[in-house]
């Protein structure tokens, strides 16, 4: 795999040279290790807390179950405390959620415990040499040789600079720069690095107040708190201050020991809880440091045969535990693009101009999400240190109450993107959240197509708007409606209009308004066509009511605007649903707008299996007594009022048949705690779309196969209007009118619909279907089988596609 003569000299015996020096060895890659100080794992007083994107990339390596172990206790509670050290925000099983969703556990260890843990697992530790500072490196047309302090010279293919924010590597590349290529960096960025805080760290042990399996941030004005758990009997403690200003490269302070003492007694009373003061922490520490906290991605991270990985290119705050993880992201990232150029190229030695490449791809591939987690471990060190009004507005008045799931939604996407090692197993745990590099592409947002589609759907809206309501006053169809309610009666069908429905005179009113409407074209149509007309209608509309329902008990659909299919259905049934359809669609967009919604847990629809029972009787039934012969004209009347909240029934009937499911599981059955089946709902919601799609299509297929056998029914007549606005003779004739836009004009907006949710799957990663032929088969679809069964199929597939994500991860 590797090519002739390859070596890799890395500087630094951090997690970042460790791990890097792990991953050569895995691929046969030869290597040695450069470490400064004496011993490969010295303890300087740090922990570090190691998170799922570190932690799967140490599960390929081999290593991941040695470091939970060594940690002892995952983190299982998260609690935001107040300057008084009361709890004012807490995430309980936070360890169930994290393994749950992301596979992994986060845990806190000593810094030195994970490099003896990489350490361990190099089998060539002969590699791995300590007291060899370096001290100047050397770029050659064809290799780099590194001299040491001890006067010793390594000869390499490249050097990586694992050294940490002082970096000696960085520091010679610059050099070399000035000297060959002066462009290649900016010369600022000598005295760019911006550091806004201090902080001391420390490990304390047998400090009393600490839950094991915790993890305390403690938020005051100008300065923080955090306080996790340990291994044993140990405790590890931040305390950061704001240093009063932002210091800039050589203007950053390096501190002594007893201003180190002076800042500690200066929080002394510190509250970490209400009965634990900092104090109690300080007293019982076993080792210390008092630092300040750079905060920087770099522009460049290489030259020629050199570059930096770790501190060295990426520097984070501490709060959010990213730097360690992400040390091990960029030496994954590094390994992957050598290994690729390798396997294309095995037997050449490695060009400076192909290092420069692999070096490039690495940046490229880990500078953006680098920067991301500086800025929002900065961002979360301002509000924890309520650095101004508003933040500390937001910390006491707003972040009490923000829902877990926000908490949940931030996970995903500081996990996620996470990079592996493409050319290791990733071992199977679990999860209901993929990470990107398992998906067919990284989740992107619609961008700015979001605002063209809301335009979109708004112009549907607006058309809906003329012509249904503008149209039909135009051509006379409200004044015969407002003629029959006025006198009582429909003249063209000399038959009176009922009057008492509920008894509530309110939705008598609305019940009468729509019988109105409906009885012409059930009862006396203005042609052979009508009745089919509106059976095709309702037809079609028969799957959307069926995705509308669904969409509505969808886990993840709670608490949104498409949460109550019932609310919908009213409207529509009173306003049309191709006017309020739009609308609908564009609420839907507007809850999946999130480039990490299709991935989030909450596919499953609990109830699925009462939904068809529940179209059935509230729908289906109804729907069917639309059409039957009734010699009294009172029970029509009746039976069409009764078919008006067929939304409200379908929506009604689904909860009470899942209530009363429920109850009788619990009284019979007596299950309790039974584990979830996240797939028992695919079968049902797959019966679902089948029944409802095949009862479109066949009413589809059956009005297209008529109209071409009978001369007495037209294709043109059946669906497309004439002239909207032009004076209608009958009431019959406007209701005609009026259901065919209705039906065109929903037909239209849910192809649009159908398309972005194809779409949004394709931007999600979970699916790879060219638009062009997904564009194709809608109209393809919208032929032969009708827009209702094409909606149906739609779903049917998507359901398919999202299930099958849970699959791919357990």
């Amino acid at each position: 795999m590797s090519s002739k003569d390859l070596k890799v000299i890395i500087v630094g015996g951090s997690i970042a040279g460790l791990s890097l020096a792990l991953m050569l060895e895995k691929n046969g890659i030869d290597f040695v290790v450069l470490e400064g100080y004496p011993s490969i794992a010295p303890q300087v007083g740090a922990s570090i807390g190691v998170l799922p994107n570190g932690l799967r990339i140490l599960d390929q390596l081999g290593c991941c179950e040695e470091v939970i172990t060594a940690a002892e206790y995952p983190v299982d509670k998260v609690t935001f405390r107040n300057s008084k050290g009361q709890t004012f925000w807490s995430f309980e099983n936070f360890n169930q959620q994290m393994v749950g969703r992301h596979g992994y556990p986060i845990v806190f260890l000593d810094r030195c415990m994970l490099i003896e843990i990489l350490y361990t697992n190099i089998q060539q530790k002969d590699k791995v040499l300590t007291s060899e500072r370096v001290a100047a490196v050397e770029n050659h047309p064809s290799h780099v040789s590194v001299t040491t302090t001890t006067g010793k010279t390594y000869t390499g293919s490249f050097v990586v600079g694992g050294d940490g924010i002082h970096s000696t590597i960085r520091q010679q590349m610059w050099k070399d720069a000035r000297e060959s290529d002066p462009a290649w960096f900016d010369t600022s960025e000598a005295d760019a690095l911006p550091a806004t805080y201090a902080c001391i760290f420390g490990i304390s042990e047998g400090v009393p107040g600490i839950e094991k399996g915790t993890l305390n941030s403690v938020f005051n004005e100008h300065f923080s708190y955090l306080i996790p758990s340990g291994p044993g009997e140990r405790t590890y403690w931040f305390l950061v201050k704001n240093m009063g200003k932002t210091c800039y490269g050589s203007e950053i302070p390096r501190f002594t020991k007893d201003e180190e003492k002076a800042l500690a007694e200066e929080h002394w009373d510190d509250l970490i809880t209400p009965s634990m003061r900092f104090s109690d922490l300080y007293k019982s520490k076993i080792s210390s440091v008092y630092t300040a906290l750079p905060e920087y991605v770099y522009k460049k991270w290489h030259f020629k045969r050199m570059i930096t990985i770790g501190d060295a290119a990426h520097k984070f705050q501490p709060l959010t535990g990213q730097g360690g993880n992400s040390a091990i992201e960029t030496a994954a990232a590094l390994t992957n693009h050598l290994v690729s150029f390798l396997k294309t190229n095995p037997s050449r030695n490695l060009l400076t101009e192909d290092l420069t490449m692999i070096f490039e791809q690495t940046q490229s591939q880990r500078e953006e999400r680098a920067w991301g987690l500086v800025k929002a471990s900065h961002a979360r060190q301002r509000l924890e240190c309520m650095e101004t009004p508003l933040l500390k507005f937001a910390a006491k008045m707003i972040f009490p109450y923000i829902p877990k799931h926000v908490l949940l939604t931030r996970w995903i996407q500081t996990y996620s993107p996470a990079v592996s090692l493409n050319m290791l197993p990733i071992p199977k745990r679990p999860r209901t959240i993929p990470y990107y590099d398992e998906l067919r592409r990284s989740p992107s947002s619609r961008g700015p197509i979001s605002y063209v589609l809301f335009v979109a759907f708004a112009m549907i809206a607006f058309f809906a708007f003329r012509l249904l309501f503008v149209a039909g006053k135009v051509n006379g169809t409200w004044s015969f409606v407002g003629e029959a309610l006025v006198s009582q009666s429909i003249g063209e069908m000399n038959m009176d209009l009922r009057q008492l429905y509920t008894g509530v005179p309110s939705i008598d009113k609305i019940l009468r308004s729509l019988v109105t409407i409906f009885l012409p074209a059930t009862a006396n149509p203005s042609n052979p066509e009508q009745p089919l007309q509106l059976l095709y209608f309702l037809s079609s509309m028969l799957p959307l009511i069926a995705i509308f329902t669904v969409e509505g008990y969808r886990e993840r659909n709670k608490w949104t605007p498409i949460a109550s299919a019932g609310f919908w259905g009213i409207l529509y049934q009173l306003r049309g649903i191709g006017f309020i359809a739009p609308f609908y669609f564009a609420a839907s967009l507007l809850v999946s707008c999130g480039s990490t919604f299709f991935i989030q847990p909450g596919r499953q629809v609990p109830a699925a299996k009462f939904i068809l029972p529940a179209m059935m009787l509230g729908f289906i039934v109804p729907t069917i007594l639309l059409f039957l012969p009734f010699d009294d004209s009172n029970a029509r009347q009746v039976v069409i009022a009764l078919w008006q909240p067929a939304p409200v029934w379908i929506s009604g009937l689904t909860t009470v048949f899942s209530v009363v499911a429920g109850i009788a599981t619990r009284v019979i059955g007596g299950k309790k705690n039974s584990p979830k089946d996240t797939m028992s709902d695919l079968p049902h919601l797959r019966a679902l779309y089948q029944t409802t799609g095949v009862i479109a299509a066949c009413v589809h297929l059956s009005l297209i196969i008529a109209s071409l056998v009978s001369s007495g029914l037209s294709l043109s007549r059946l669906f497309i209007p004439t002239d909207s606005f032009a004076p209608v003779a009958t009431l019959a004739e406007g209701v005609l009118v009026f259901f065919q836009n209705d039906l065109v004009l929903v037909a239209a907006s849910c192809f649009l619909w159908c398309l972005v949710s194809i779409w949004d799957l394709n931007r999600s990663g979970l699916s790879d279907v060219d638009l062009r032929v997904a564009f194709c088969g809608l109209l393809a679809g919208y032929v032969v089988i009708g827009p209702g069964a094409t909606a149906a199929m739609v779903w049917f597939w998507r359901e398919g596609v999202m299930s099958g994500k849970a699959k791919i991860f357990q």
